[in-house]
């Protein structure tokens, strides 16, 4: 039945039996299985006390005709077809009546916010009734669970306002353009999904899928309430685009403000963008915060191109265990020049090993020969170098005052180009590097 939406509909023997839509507003809409008001239709299942979660989606109504029941008697009716979603209260759906059974579906409205649900629902029934017929209301009032108090014209409180929920609160939303043979799902909330083939700038036949979860502040506040606007990649809320071909995607980067300009700044250097996106299948994903994780197995990232990482902040890898490999097939340039930033390698007490391998061998040419006359390997410390300036000035310092004993008795003290090992001396700061160090 869920897929018929004539006036027909098959009973139990199989036959064809007419049947008539009615008209009735909502007045209550069951949300979960903790609804009070489906506490009558418990169950008993295995002789514990259940409710039936079959009811969730379910609603009572106020059929047009009935002027009389009190809330505790109205129907209950089933959806007819859930996938258009619940209605609110004060919504006027249409009821099919199959047997004792109730089926509702909701009626198009240009307002994709709140459908034609009304505030005041009640009143539009009671309004005139409740003037001459004071024990009618009476009744319904003292049944009434539903209703929200507000303040009258006079100051007081009024209990006969009707909101469309307990927290729904209206607001704007515009419809989508069509192009030609698209399918539209698009929700009150401003949630949309476009299946669509021609929505370029050619109209040339490019399919592409555009899942967004939010209308943009920009074509709310430009827009008035009832206009009808197409999705923006940039401004809306998290939006999935796949698409094909002539689909050209005006990506930008960052928050754009209302005249388009984005406030991301960094440039890349070595990292060549597209021209344009287009010409290809794509996929974007764009959101303020983007979340990736792999629970308990592996994250693999293929690129048959470049890839790369662009941001306005900071790059981290906080690796916990397993440690790194990085095999790259050419050069490898880590620049920091632009600022004129340090670059920091600390292991602790951990060795830093330049063309070794993790067993601690280098390639040598003054190491021992094996038995096939080919040098082993080993790994040889760098120097630390303000520790061997100072060793070298005590080395000249030594010499400068060596002594020799002669067959005549002591020499002098010291060479006779002493001289020149005190230029030396001067100069074994200027080995040392302005820009490289270690500990």
């Amino acid at each position: 039945m869920a897929g018929d939406r004539g006036n027909f509909s098959k009973n139990n023997n199989g036959s064809s039996s007419k049947q008539q839509w009615s008209s009735a507003i909502v007045d209550h809409v069951v949300l979960d299985d903790t609804d009070s008001r489906i506490s009558e239709f418990q169950n008993v299942r295995d002789g514990l006390d259940s409710k039936d979660t079959g009811l969730v989606g379910c609603i009572f109504v106020r059929e047009l005709t009935d002027l009389s029941s009190n809330n505790k008697e109205l129907p209950i009716a089933i959806p007819f077809n859930d996938s258009v979603g619940i209605p609110l209260k004060g919504e006027t759906v249409r009821i099919l009546r199959d047997g004792v059974k109730r089926y509702y579906d909701r009626i198009y409205s240009d307002d994709i916010n709140t459908g034609n649900a009304v505030e005041d629902s009640d009143l539009r029934l009671y309004g005139a009734s409740e003037k001459t017929s004071k024990g009618k209301s009476k009744d319904y009032s003292e049944s009434s669970q539903t209703t929200t108090p507000r303040k009258s014209s006079d100051g007081g409180e009024d209990d006969r306002k009707q909101l469309l929920g307990d927290y729904f609160e209206p607001t704007q939303i515009n419809k989508l353009k069509f192009y030609e043979g698209d399918r539209i799902i698009q929700s009150r909330f401003g949630q949309s999904i476009r299946f669509s083939g021609y929505n370029n700038f050619d109209n040339i036949l490019s399919p592409t899928l555009i899942i967004r979860n939010r209308q943009s502040d920009v074509s709310l506040n430009e827009l008035d309430e009832g206009s009808v606007t197409e999705e923006d990649i940039n401004r809306d809320g998290s939006t999935i685009l796949l698409s094909s071909n002539d689909y050209k995607l005006d990506f930008q980067p960052g928050i754009v403000d209302d005249g388009g300009n984005s406030d991301f700044e960094t440039t890349p250097i070595n990292f060549e963008l597209p021209k344009e996106y287009v010409g290809f299948d794509q996929m974007l994903l764009n959101s303020e915060r983007v979340i990736i994780s792999a629970k308990s197995q592996e994250m693999i990232f293929f690129s048959k191109g470049n890839y790369g990482f662009i941001s306005d902040g900071k790059f981290t890898i906080d690796n916990g265990f397993g440690g790194a490999d990085l095999d790259f097939g050419d050069d490898v340039n880590i620049t920091t020049d632009r600022n004129a930033s340090n670059v920091f390698i600390n292991t602790g007490d951990g060795n830093i090993l330049l063309n070794t391998d993790d067993q601690g061998n280098s390639p040598s040419l003054t190491g021992p020969k094996d038995s096939q006359g080919n040098r082993t390997l080993r790994k040889e410390p760098l120097v630390r170098g303000n520790t061997l300036v100072e060793l070298l000035g005590e080395l000249i310092d030594a010499i400068n005052k060596q002594v020799y004993n002669t067959p005549a008795g002591p020499s002098a003290v010291g060479p006779t180009n002493r001289s020149t090992f005190n230029d030396i001396k001067s100069k074994l700061q200027d080995a040392l590097s302005t820009l490289n160090y270690t500990e």
